[in-house]
């Protein structure tokens, strides 16, 4: 981890920080995201992209910045709700629809999200917790629900 990382990592695990994430960061990243193609969000280059769902009841679009990092070409997105009892709910639409858009990196892709279980879980959470050391306190605090892991596969242009 580069020092920039670090200090970042201990502002945003701080009280400060979570109040910042929760209240302030997904409003600024809906605007920043989009503007800097994907590259930069509240929380510095290359952290946060637009996870554009589906909505489980509604059927509506809706658009959700997440904290995603690559993983053997693939991306992974963490429901760990800032340690909240309950689900996120962009994680109740991908598991109803699991097909979303996401801009992260670069102009929007489609992707193809599973949910997560068993070894594959378990694998995907120690590379998660090595990315962001917060994840592990939220487990912790949202006991005894299983925060939800996914993995986003890109979905090949022209196919469905």
């Amino acid at each position: 981890m580069r020092f920039y990382e670090a200090v970042l990592e201990r502002v945003l695990t701080s009280g400060v920080g979570y109040q910042f994430l929760f209240h302030v960061a997904p409003r600024v990243d809906k605007l920043l995201i989009p503007w800097t193609n994907g590259r930069l969000s509240s929380a510095g280059l290359d952290r946060v992209g637009l996870v554009r769902t589906t909505g489980a009841k509604s059927g509506q679009p809706r658009t959700h910045p997440l904290a995603l990092f690559k993983d053997s070409g693939d991306l992974l997105a963490i429901g760990s709700n800032y340690g909240r009892p309950q689900h996120p709910a962009w994680s109740a639409n991908l598991v109803a629809h699991p097909e979303c858009t996401v801009e992260f990196k670069g102009p929007p892709r489609r992707y193809r999200a599973e949910l997560l279980t068993g070894d594959a879980r378990a694998s995907a959470w120690a590379t998660a917790v090595d990315w962001f050391a917060g994840y592990e306190s939220y487990r912790g605090t949202c006991a005894p629900r299983e925060i939800r892991v996914f993995r986003l596969r890109p979905v090949a242009e022209g196919s469905r």
